[in-house]
Formats: structure tokens, C-alpha cells, sequence
């Protein structure tokens, strides 16, 4: 069964890969796993790398059933011989035996070649073929990688609102793939969905999946242990928890080995209902996030203008940056055309070897944790592990940011680089912490977001402010640069919650910079009111 589903962009669908070898293939693999972590949604070299073995697996099974294939040759071919003589003494036996030549040749025939036979029989074929299997299992994606490919398949179906019937026609988000998806990937996203309290929509990808099951791979499905008894039965339970039990007793009469079962079955999914897996573990996908991030949502006209900026740094009145508003309350801008290929490139460079998973800080605990919340692999910078010339890149990013901001900027400030893979996506949230935490002590909570798009993210990937309705795509070399706090007051702003959507087509990178409060303390005010109790306890932190 292949869990990674590749989309290549295409205006018509093509049939479903050839299932049979695929399924032999995964048939022969073992379940041994590297200890070395792998990351196939966002680096797509890694992906290549599997696609690429995935080649080689199948010319090497090819080479196996050629092997297989050539002993069944030879063992029919003695077997038509053996039965030409048998057909000739059919009905006369006796007469037949009579002939000495003939009971000579069966009784040598029954001592001798039968020993032979089995001995053929007996020998491994295809040794050097399984060998290759074996020591080639641990490049293979892991159950967690598995479960993270269908995870990220459900993002994109949730947000983008994807039907069974239009994924299986490629058809997503108003654009057509060069591809498809086959039953058992329908009943993983089924699954997924029941396991997920999702019973309605669950339905729908167990439908589909029946509907897409092939009658003359029923033996190639038996042997990986997918039946349709076995998408029956998990359609009845989503029926059952769905209160339709009239549907779910029809669903398992339907089907000829599970209908004189059909009570019991119905008995036991009563009786041990099923316990959908914890919110805190899903990733949430608000419904007015995901309109917007859809194509149909487009930003409402504006009279605010584009123009070039030359103003806020000597820099700019030698060289003034092309800025587009967006929003005046809170204020957003674009700034567009900022980094050279050559500057995104070195950036790339630096931070690709850093890369890993992504975590988000949890105020309730007090530290950054993975979660479902942000998919995507992350890298901070400056880092005592980059390659030394990354300094030099820092320090000119720093300038660019000081330039657009017309802020004070921390010469040790990091920046964070994040790539998000197909499906990749950041929940809807706030950059500021409004919590007492080291980096708020030390510096101040996060005033402003400063947003580098080092990529175009041919589909998807879009950031989206939801309060405002505001979707931005990702166009690389272009800045995404907004205030998090109100004015003078300081005050934190709740419409800046934003979130990004999840990535369709290839992959998106972005790099943030946050510019915090008391590093303007001799430009801007900082203090914010009701919060005296945070400001005392900044000084006494850096007087103690």
C-alpha cells in the first residue's frame, strides 16, 4: 500500500498506479526500521531518494517473478509429460500396464523423478532478489511517516473542503492533478477520520473505497489482510456511533460473510463504543481559516495604495523598496522584491542542515513542544553549528529588517526558518506571548513580525489573518510585515491572529524575525498598561 501520495500538476487524470506490483512489493519488505529519522513531506530530496528505491524495488521484484516464473515453467512442462501417459491408460489400466515398457517407466519414474521434484520444489528461488529486501528495509518510511503522510492528505481535504470523488480524480482546490489514489488509500483516510470522531466523513471515504475495490486484485487484497468485509465492518461502526443502527445492520447483511454475523456484530459496536482520539492531538482547522485559505475567498478591494518606501532608513532614499498596504488596523504590509536569488540561496544553504521538527510554545507549560498545531520542520539562526559564512548573512538580514522596520533590531536576534511540506500548515495564532516567560523577561514580548517568503508555493501555503479576511500568498523574495501590539498603548492586538494554510503543491519555506518591545525602549514606549507587574520584573531581571 503507498502511503505518499505525489501530485504532479496536470490539466487531465491518468488511471491509478499498477497496485498488483506495488502490493508485491510491500508483501515482500520487512518490518525493520533505521533509527536514523527521515523527513519525506518537506525534504523533498529525501522524497526523490525513495522514489528512486521505490525503482529499484521494482525492478528487482520484476527480477523475482521472472525467477518464480521460470520454475513454474519448468514444472508444468514435466507435469504435461507425466500426464500424456496417464490419459493414454485411462479407462484400460490393466492393459496398458501389460506392456513392460510402460511398467518400467513407472515405477522408475514414481522412485526416482518424484524425489527430484521435490527437491526442485525445495530450493529457494529469488534468494538474491529477498537479500535485497532485507537490506534495503531501513530506507523505507516508518508507520509514523505513514501516519503523517495521511495526516497531511486529511489537512489538505479539510481545509480545501477535497471530496472522495474529486481526490480520486486528482481534482483539488479547483486544480487538476496528474494522479490518483486507490481503495486501501481511501480506507486509510476513512480510518483516519473514524479514529478521529469525523464518523460522517468517514463514511463518505468508506463508500468511496468500496466502490474503487478491484474484483481481480481480491487475492492480491487478501493477502495484505484489506477485504471488504473489513471496510463493512468499520462502516457499520461509524453508522453505530452515528446513531443509524438500521444503516449499519444494512451494511453488514450486505455483505455475504458478515450477514449471519450481523447481530452479534451489532451487539459488540453497542456495547464498546468508541472513544474518538484527544483534541489536543488534531490539528484544529477552524472553519473561517479554512474559507479563507480557500481559492474561491479572494481579499476584498481596498483603497489603500502601493508605493515606494525611502523613508524609514538613510538605505532606502538610495534604494526604495516597492511596499503594498494591506491593512491600516492592524498595519500590514508587503514589501516586495527584498531578497536576491543569491540571498535566499545562502539562506537555504545555511539553515537546510539545521532542520527539524517544528514545536510551539504552550503557555499552560511553559515550553515549546511538538504538536499537531504547526506541521513543518524548523531552524533557528544564528547557530553555533551553521557554516561560518552564515554570520555575514545574518548581519545583512539584520540590516534589511532595520531598513523596512525603522526599528531597533538585537544584534543577537535569531531568526527562524520553517519549511512546510504537502500539507504542512500553522494553526491559527498569535506571534506575542503575553505570558511571563525568559524571552519576554529579557526583551520584551514580540511588537512586531517581520515575514521573508523564500519560496513560491505553487499551490496553498498561503498566510491568512482570519479576523481580517486576509489572505497573502507566499511569493518568494517578498516581506510580510505587521505590528502585533496597538500604537502608543502598546496594548496586545487580537486581530493579528493568523495561521498558515496548508501546502498543496510542493513546498513552501518562510524565515521570521520578531522585533520586541524593550529593545525601542529609547525610540518608542514600551510600557503597555496593567501590566506594571511584567515591567518590574523585567528590570529586576536585569538589574539581578
Amino acid at each position: 500500500m503507498e502511503s505518499f501520495i505525489t501530485f504532479k500538476t496536470a490539466m487531465l487524470p491518468i488511471a491509478s498506479m499498477p497496485e498488483l506490483l506495488l502490493i508485491l512489493l510491500i508483501v515482500a519488505s520487512v518490518a525493520v526500521r533505521s533509527q536514523t529519522e527521515k523527513e519525506f513531506l518537506a525534504l523533498k530530496e529525501e522524497e526523490i531518494q525513495l522514489q528512486l528505491l521505490d525503482r529499484e524495488r521494482i525492478s528487482n521484484l520484476m527480477e523475482y517473478a521472472e525467477e518464480l516464473q521460470s520454475k513454474v515453467e519448468v514444472l508444468k512442462r514435466f507435469a504435461e509429460a507425466k500426464r500424456t501417459p496417464l490419459q493414454a491408460a485411462k479407462g484400460r489400466e490393466e492393459e496398458y500396464l501389460s506392456n513392460p515398457l510402460h511398467s518400467f517407466r513407472l515405477i522408475r519414474h514414481m522412485h526416482e523423478d518424484w524425489r527430484h521434484v521435490e527437491k526442485f520444489m525445495r530450493q529457494p528461488v529469488g534468494q538474491d532478489q529477498i537479500n535485497f529486501f532485507k537490506e534495503r528495509a531501513n530506507e523505507l518510511p516508518s508507520k509514523e511517516d505513514a501516519d503523517d503522510a495521511t495526516e497531511a492528505i486529511y489537512r489538505i481535504i479539510r481545509t480545501y473542503d477535497v471530496p472522495p470523488e474529486e481526490l480520486v480524480q486528482g481534482l483539488i482546490d479547483g486544480v487538476r492533478y496528474n494522479g490518483s489514489i486507490s481503495a486501501i488509500d481511501c480506507f486509510s483516510l476513512g480510518t483516519l477520520h473514524f479514529e478521529w470522531g469525523k464518523y460522517e466523513k468517514a463514511v463518505d471515504w468508506l463508500n468511496h473505497s468500496l466502490t474503487l475495490l478491484k474484483p481481480e486484485y481480491n487475492s492480491v487484497y487478501n493477502v495484505l489482510g484489506f477485504t471488504s468485509s473489513e471496510v463493512h465492518m468499520l462502516l457499520a461502526r461509524c453508522y453505530v456511533e452515528m446513531d443509524q443502527e438500521e444503516d449499519a445492520r444494512s451494511t453488514l447483511l450486505s455483505h455475504p460473510t458478515l450477514s449471519q454475523h450481523s447481530e452479534r456484530l451489532l451487539t459488540l459496536y453497542n456495547n464498546t463504543r468508541h472513544v474518538p482520539v484527544s483534541a489536543d492531538l488534531q490539528p484544529l482547522l477552524p472553519d473561517k481559516f479554512n474559507q479563507i485559505c480557500r481559492s474561491s475567498h479572494q481579499n476584498k478591494p481596498s483603497r489603500l495604495h502601493c508605493r515606494y518606501n525611502g523613508t524609514t532608513s538613510p538605505f532606502l532614499r538610495l534604494a526604495p523598496l516597492r511596499m503594498e498596504e494591506l491593512s491600516l488596523d492592524p498595519y500590514i504590509v508587503v514589501y516586495h522584491n527584498v531578497l536576491t536569488d543569491a540571498e535566499i540561496a545562502k539562506v537555504e544553504q545555511i539553515a537546510e542542515p539545521l532542520l527539524e521538527h517544528s514545536s510551539v510554545y504552550v503557555a499552560e507549560i511553559k515550553k515549546a513542544i511538538k504538536s499537531k498545531v504547526r506541521t513543518a520542520l524548523g531552524a533557528w539562526i544564528p547557530d553555533s553549528d551553521m557554516d561560518a559564512s552564515g554570520w555575514t548573512v545574518v548581519q545583512g538580514l539584520h540590516r534589511r529588517i532595520r531598513d523596512i522596520t525603522g526599528l531597533n533590531i538585537n544584534e543577537q536576534q535569531h531568526m527562524q526558518i520553517i519549511k512546510y511540506g504537502y500539507g504542512g500548515h500553522y494553526d491559527p495564532h498569535f506571534d506575542y506571548f503575553n505570558a511571563t516567560v525568559k524571552n519576554t523577561l529579557a526583551s520584551g514580548d514580540r511588537m512586531v513580525t517581520v515575514l521573508f517568503y523564500l519560496n513560491d508555493a505553487r499551490h496553498g501555503g498561503s498566510t491568512v489573518f482570519t479576523h481580517l479576511k486576509l489572505k497573502v500568498p507566499s511569493e518568494r523574495g517578498k516581506v510580510l510585515f505587521w505590528y502585533n501590539m496597538r500604537g502608543e498603548s502598546h496594548e496586545l492586538d487580537t486581530q493579528t491572529v493568523h495561521g498558515a494554510c496548508p501546502v498543496i503543491h510542493g513546498t513552501k519555506s518562510v524565515m521570521s524575525c520578531w522585533i520586541h518591545e524593550l529593545d525601542q525602549m529609547f525610540i518608542q514606549p514600551t510600557y503597555r498598561r496593567n501590566n506594571r507587574t511584567l515591567f518590574h520584573k523585567m528590570v529586576e531581571h536585569q538589574q539581578g
